[in-house]
């Protein structure tokens, strides 16, 4: 009988692999499974219900990964280890479900920091009752990171072949394959055989006979110095030189620079980490003074960051994306202070303290959620008790932005002890847009781009169900017809009533939609509509609707989407959708 031994060392290697992370390719295979179901479901509620799980699973995988390398690392009771990998799981679960039905973008970011927490958990957590040995260290995360960079190459070029061949077949064949057979197909790959071959190539930290040694790639040396460094010179320069021009005009820095020295920061970071082991090398003049000098001319640049961060807290209070800024800037400070005056410094507090300060950002008083909601809350009640009737536009922009905020992540509930008349709202609506909240607030919704000079606001609606795809049952009309710009309807006697056949075309006016039905002309005067219900285009979950009523016709329109510009009153339509529904008296 013929062999197979790449085969047979194929199945060998995924054995050995199972019996060392089971638990981990156990919830890879149930994320995959779910996966996999939420992309044919239909049912909203079970649809992200499935999401949560999906979620849940990702971050449990590389949880129980942690706690693995934990244990293996002393081969430590397994039955403890496993025990403990199922209580923090679920204990993670308890996390994800704690969501809302339909997240926020809040609990988007709880969950991005956790997920960015247990991932740098994984590269140390071999080491935390260990030695500490610096090169075996770097080693091992050398070989994580290059496994990663691996198993992604072996999945796209897997997942692209095999998806060719599912084409080729069909095309050639005639074989048809259900519609999400390459979605499907993604998740099998990346979920499953990605995960697989990654967990296969991680390095034992605990075997005497395969020590890890320090091995440094010649490719990865001239990449670094060669490409990585040069271009991190030339940002670095670029902002030190914005630093001298705002110090010498004494103007304030643009919002966008704290990303940009974020970026640089990292990178930094990362050239740093990846040139450690030979930084002091004789013969690498660049990469010695690039790792000596590196942390020192961070300072300038952390000032610099923080000035432009606390300028813009100290204007419009906390949201979410300036407090993870302000943390990444107090993180920068940490690391710089540690690295400038601590001689015997390791490479391993890098990951461990960024690990702390997002664990430090999800929950508790001091997360990113509590202090965003508090600061919003305080400065939406510091608008409300003032005694002033009217505001100007800028306060206006700045109040619209807060019950945006405040709105969209909490509800109006939050916003109700402070402002009592929004509690009637809140009875008729329970989910009122904003411009309906500054409508009872008696002010005007004024959106982030509105520019009182231009004289002109632009306006996008686009109805959003919130219960999902529905069907309604439609009385008292005869027909029902879409109005849009990507339809020219041109109905030449295709309608029958009552053995009279109808024509039904329409055409664009300054006042709207001329529609013509037969030789009847009708008026559909959206512009004026739009004008008189222009508050309500900020709020997709409400369905707006338009009524036309002639001797001879009954018309309702039903808008899904409207893009336009209001200037000095006037409305111009790029964009609509509308469902109408005509009855013949």
């Amino acid at each position: 009988m013929a062999s197979f031994p790449s085969f047979q060392k194929i199945i060998k290697e995924t054995h050995t692999t199972f019996l060392r992370f089971p638990l981990e390719i156990i919830i890879a295979i149930t994320g995959t499974i779910f996966a996999i179901d939420a992309t044919n479901e239909t049912n909203r509620h079970t649809e992200e219900l499935f999401t949560k799980i999906i979620m849940g699973c990702s971050l449990c995988l590389v949880l129980f990964l942690s706690i693995s390398l934990y244990f293996l690392n002393d081969k430590k009771s397994s039955i403890l280890r496993f025990i403990s990998s199922l209580i923090s799981g679920a204990l993670v679960f308890v996390f994800v479900f704690q969501f809302s039905e339909r997240i926020k973008q809040f609990e988007t970011y709880q969950f991005l920091a956790l997920n960015l927490a247990l991932h740098l958990l994984v590269s140390f957590a071999a080491f935390i009752n260990k030695k500490y040995n610096e090169g075996a260290f770097w080693e091992f995360n050398k070989q994580l990171f290059l496994r990663i960079l691996t198993s992604a190459l072996y999945s796209i070029v897997i997942y692209a072949g095999l998806s060719f061949a599912l084409l080729a077949t069909h095309h050639l064949f005639n074989i048809d394959y259900y519609n999400e057979i390459y979605l499907d197909l993604f998740y099998v790959i990346f979920g499953i055989f990605n995960t697989v071959f990654f967990l296969s190539g991680i390095p034992e930290t605990n075997n005497p006979n395969a020590p890890l040694h320090l091995n440094y790639p010649i490719t990865l040396k001239k990449f670094t110095q060669f490409v990585l460094i040069p271009l991190i010179s030339i940002y670095f320069l670029i902002l030190l030189s914005y630093e001298i021009k705002i110090i010498a005009l004494f103007s304030l820095p643009v919002g966008w620079v704290s990303n940009l020295i974020l970026v640089f920061a990292i990178f930094g970071v990362l050239s740093l980490l990846l040139i450690h082991p030979i930084a002091n090398e004789k013969g690498n003049v660049w990469m010695r003074t690039f790792h000596k000098w590196f942390y020192y001319l961070l300072v300038p640049l952390i000032g610099l960051l923080f000035w432009a961060i606390l300028y813009r807290i100290n204007l419009y209070g906390f949201t979410h994306e300036r407090y993870y800024v302000l943390a990444l800037s107090i993180w920068l400070t940490i690391l710089t202070v540690y690295f400038i005056f601590n001689q015997k410094s390791q490479i391993r507090f890098i990951p461990i303290s960024m690990c702390l300060i997002a664990l430090f950002t999800i929950l508790g008083p001091q997360s990113a959620d509590s202090v965003s909601k508090r600061s919003q809350l305080d400065r939406f009640e510091n608008y409300i008790t003032r005694q002033k009737s009217t505001l100007t536009i800028e306060e206006e922009k700045d109040l619209s932005s807060i019950v945006s905020f405040i709105n969209d992540n909490y509800g109006i509930k939050e916003l109700i002890p402070i402002a009592n008349k929004l509690a009637d709202l809140n009875k008729k609506d329970k989910n009122p847009g904003d411009s309906q909240i500054m409508e009872v607030l008696g002010y005007t919704y004024r959106g982030r781009y509105y520019n009182e000079n231009d004289k002109k606001e632009n306006f996008y609606y686009s109805y959003y169900n919130a219960d999902g795809m529905n069907i309604e049952k439609v009385q008292g009309y005869d027909f029902a017809f879409e109005i849009s710009n990507n339809n020219n309807l041109n109905c030449e006697n295709c309608l029958d009533l009552n053995g009279k056949k109808y024509s039904i075309t329409y055409s664009k006016k300054d006042y709207g939609i001329e529609l013509k039905i037969n030789n009847d002309i009708i008026p559909l005067p959206i512009n004026n509509f739009i004008l008189q219900n222009k508050t309500l285009l900020h709020d997709n979950n409400k369905k707006i609707v338009q009524t036309v009523i002639t001797k001879d016709y009954d018309i309702q329109l039903n808008y899904r989407s409207l893009d336009g510009e209001n200037k000095d009153n006037k409305i111009t339509l790029n964009w609509f959708s509308i469902n109408a529904l005509l009855k013949m008296k």
